[in-house]
């Protein structure tokens, strides 16, 4: 979708009111930020390093069975938005993506079983170097510059700062989700096919497609981000500049 992002005013008195100047829905997706950046550093962080330091399998498994529930939680508050009519999502993000999120949720849940039902032979410590590329890394990043964006480190109030930070978080998505993500995917599937025959390693390239789709839309958003901002400082100072 091509949606205008939220431009935050200035904060006139930085963050001692930062919260009573923000509109509710600014508020609501915010919080969602907060909480989706906490669940992504579980899940995505602490669980998968500590598979990868101690081999620990009930590291791997807590964190599979601890994003199939947050799939499913995320997906039913979501099907429960559509049915209601009103936006009930953890997200709070705009109903034109509900669609797009919906498939990744459900997309992320099916990795988890197979990854889960396959066991001994699924290659974890590929699928936890993708859990913390993707879920840890990218992600969280995606999350904390949302929150950045709304608050007196937006770009109305500190310019440079947030292009520093929206620079940082394309070279980010554009390493893990564009060039080591193909790496990963191709040494997952290899090692499934290996270990479980062409079926299952081509049930995870398939899932491993639709992923590449919505890492794409994560390098299209920071690209336009960035963009975004290094325009506004140009124009900024070509103002500047007349008067």
């Amino acid at each position: 979708p091509n949606l205008s992002y939220p431009y935050v005013a200035p904060h006139w008195n930085g963050w001692a009111s930062f919260w009573t100047e923000t509109a509710p829905q600014i508020r609501a997706m915010f919080v969602a930020s907060m909480f989706l950046t906490f669940e992504h550093v579980i899940g995505g962080v602490v669980l998968p390093m500590a598979y990868l330091m101690t081999q620990d399998t009930a590291y791997f498994d807590l964190a599979m069975y601890s994003e199939i529930g947050m799939q499913i939680v995320l997906s039913g508050a979501m099907l429960f938005s559509y049915i209601v009519g009103d936006d009930c999502t953890v997200e709070q993000m705009h109903r034109s993506v509900w669609p797009l999120l919906l498939i990744h949720h459900v997309c992320t849940a099916s990795f988890c079983v197979l990854c889960l039902h396959i066991e001994d032979d699924c290659p974890r410590d590929e699928v936890a170097y993708i859990l913390f590329a993707l879920l840890g890394f990218t992600s969280s990043l995606h999350y904390v510059s949302q929150m950045l964006d709304f608050s007196p480190l937006s770009q109305s109030n500190a310019p440079y700062t947030r292009l520093v930070n929206h620079a940082f978080c394309l070279s980010s998505q554009l390493i893990f989700r564009g060039i080591v993500w193909f790496w990963m995917v191709h040494e997952t599937c290899w090692k499934l096919h290996a270990a479980c025959g062409p079926n299952v390693a081509a049930t995870c390239f398939v899932v491993s497609l639709l992923f590449t789709a919505f890492n794409f839309d994560f390098i299209k958003f920071h690209y336009k981000a960035t963009v975004g901002c290094y325009r506004k400082i140009q124009s900024g100072n070509r103002m500047k500049k007349g008067d």
